[in-house]
């Protein structure tokens, strides 16, 4: 997926290009996201693109790849903007300054859009072999000779085990919180002494050697769901 934050406040375009690059990277999408002010042409294979309607309302000659492939975000200091943008269908609108959380979950629904672009992990399961993309993985488990797998649909048992699973796993995104546990760090809305709470109200153990680790990942990525400045330090 690429990307094109057009804004006119350099700082502002550069916060928001962070913002996005560091979602990519936790929901495991590959993504190349860049900075222009809204005089310079978008390009033609951009997939997402985030306009600043303020002094400049008249979209620029984009139409995204075909297909349908592509998102329009729109943003401005008027909200009375947001009437103006019906005309043209934008997947969503923010009244500036535009906020993280409500920015990740407008990306969050055009991530079928990017489909091709996310990373999987395949499984053997059945005697068949199964494509899972990574942002569907809540957290896996070893369960009899193999893993259990639990996603935002089902659960999938497979013959491999948690540890040669794991190895497929990004380790920015993914943690084993457990011997008998990984868990996504994207899906972790809390962490208590002993255990991290999902976004789907599971509770998944954490040991205490791996709870310092997972809690200094939380934290670092938790900002993009405060709309509040990224700590020091945090990943691009």
């Amino acid at each position: 997926m690429r990307g094109v934050v057009c804004m006119r406040d350099a700082r502002e375009r550069e916060a928001l290009c962070q913002a996005i690059q560091l979602w990519a990277g936790l929901i495991c999408l590959k993504a190349e996201i860049t900075a222009q002010s809204p005089e310079e042409a978008v390009p033609a294979e951009a997939s997402l693109l985030l306009w600043d309607m303020d002094g400049t309302p008249a979209l620029p000659a984009w139409e995204g790849p075909a297909g349908g492939r592509w998102a329009l975000l729109l943003c401005s200091s008027q909200p009375q903007a947001a009437i103006e943008s019906y005309a043209i269908h934008p997947n969503a609108f923010f009244q500036k300054p535009v906020p993280l959380a409500a920015l990740c979950q407008a990306l969050e629904r055009c991530v079928a859009r990017w489909w091709e672009d996310l990373e999987w992990v395949e499984v053997l399961c059945g005697g068949a072999r199964r494509r899972i993309p990574l942002c569907d993985l809540l957290w896996a488990e070893s369960y009899q000779h193999g893993a259990l797998l639990h996603t935002t649909l089902e659960s999938i048992q497979t013959r491999e085990s948690l540890r040669d699973l794991t190895a497929h796993l990004p380790e920015r995104t993914f943690f084993r919180c457990q011997r008998g546990y990984v868990v996504n760090l994207y899906h972790i809305r809390g962490i208590g002494q002993t255990s991290a709470r999902l976004a789907n109200g599971a509770e998944i153990p954490i040991g205490r050697r791996a709870r310092g680790e997972v809690l200094e990942a939380y934290r670092r990525s938790r900002w993009i769901w405060e709309s509040a400045a990224p700590p020091e330090g945090s990943p691009t």
